[in-house]
């Protein structure tokens, strides 16, 4: 199983021998074996990547990320192909009814929350907010109707980050850029498995946006945010900068740490192919007790 997540800040080619990439830089050459990668992430606007090593990540299923000027992940390549049923799964994908896609959304939302109160606690933070997002978890509704999400994240991130904290997807601020970062790169790596699974990221069940191609994502993504916070907590304050260092710690932890889920510790990766095969289940036989999720002893 594919394991390491490559990030590429200086390059000046990536080129395919044999089985493996090819980082070429100046004088010197690294060869990675490309049956180990899961994920690259070309963080500059210089490099040249030939078509060739394109097509041969295709053919591995290795997800490919370009990064914008900003340094924010922008650009993914993927093959289509990476499932030998797509079909097949995309018309059960179509049939899951407007029930158990309410159910499950309702799920996940209070996954999340209770791991935001986990995070919380793990942090020792104030014991009222961790029961009030025990509270609001539990007040949860079908569809999340009345966006106990929304009034959960509000309490949460000023606990985790301070009164003075707002979450802006669009700051570059020091924790915001950290967040920001962080979620598109988990984000990446959860497209890459959903398709991976012949599902197709773009039909949602909580995100919906008609412009969204990776709605799917953005839904199966949530259990796993409160993960991001904490190592940012932890890495970061509002006067940091988002720098390099901070980056390749995010992506080494992303594609090296390990979580608690289905009661055995597994790496991000393996967890989120856990959480897809287990989602599949619960929607194929409407039943959302099936769902394997993340929660409760994250490591750091």
């Amino acid at each position: 199983m594919s394991w390491r997540v490559v990030y590429i800040e200086k390059a000046d080619q990536l080129r395919l021998y044999l089985d493996n990439l090819k980082v070429i830089r100046d004088e010197s050459e690294i060869l990675i074996p490309l049956s180990d990668i899961h994920t690259i992430i070309v963080d500059n606007q210089q490099t040249i990547v030939t078509a060739r090593i394109i097509n041969k990540l295709a053919k591995y299923h290795i997800l490919m990320v370009f990064c914008d000027e900003k340094h924010l992940p922008n650009t993914y390549i993927l093959s289509p192909h990476s499932h030998h049923q797509s079909s097949k799964v995309l018309k059960k994908q179509i049939s899951w009814s407007e029930s158990i896609k309410q159910h499950m959304w309702q799920q996940l939302i209070q996954i999340k929350i209770y791991n935001q109160a986990s995070i919380l606690d793990h942090l020792k933070k104030n014991e009222s907010v961790i029961h009030q997002l025990f509270d609001l978890a539990e007040a949860v509704q079908l569809a999340d109707k009345t966006n106990r999400e929304g009034h959960a994240a509000k309490v949460y991130f000023k606990t985790l980050f301070g009164d003075s904290f707002i979450r802006d997807r669009d700051s570059l601020d020091g924790i915001n850029s950290g967040l920001n970062y962080g979620y598109i790169v988990l984000r990446s790596t959860v497209a890459r498995s959903i398709i991976a699974h012949g599902l197709h990221p773009a039909l949602g069940i909580g995100h919906i946006n008609q412009y969204n191609a990776f709605n799917l994502a953005d839904d199966l993504i949530e259990p796993f945010r409160p993960i991001v916070d904490l190592w940012i907590s932890i890495l970061m304050d509002e006067k940091d900068y988002l720098d390099k260092q901070t980056k390749q710690k995010l992506v080494y932890l992303i594609s090296n740490n390990k979580i608690l889920i289905g009661n055995q510790k597994q790496t991000i990766l393996n967890a989120i192919a856990i959480l897809i095969q287990s989602y599949i289940k619960s929607m194929d036989e409407e039943n959302t007790d099936l769902l394997i999720y993340p929660a409760n002893g994250i490591s750091i």
